[in-house]
């Protein structure tokens, strides 16, 4: 965000997710350290990826031929 002087809403706008996840995310940053490193150390043990606000956004505009607000 920095160093492409963009702001919560630039950034969801260019990643495709609501300004609510944006802050969500910043906010896992703020997390103490030791924190963090255990969330790290418990790995992504997912097979195939979760649904994402993207994909369901997707959906939304192929069905109804128009993008939700």
């Amino acid at each position: 965000m920095e160093l492409e002087d963009l702001s919560k809403a630039d950034l969801a706008r260019k990643l495709g997710i609501s300004r609510a996840r944006v802050t969500q995310m910043l906010n896992l940053l703020k997390l103490p350290e030791e924190v963090i490193r255990e969330i790290e150390a418990m790995g992504d043990h997912w097979e195939r990826r979760l649904v994402t606000e993207r994909m369901l956004r997707e959906v939304s505009v192929t069905s109804t031929g128009k993008q939700e607000t």
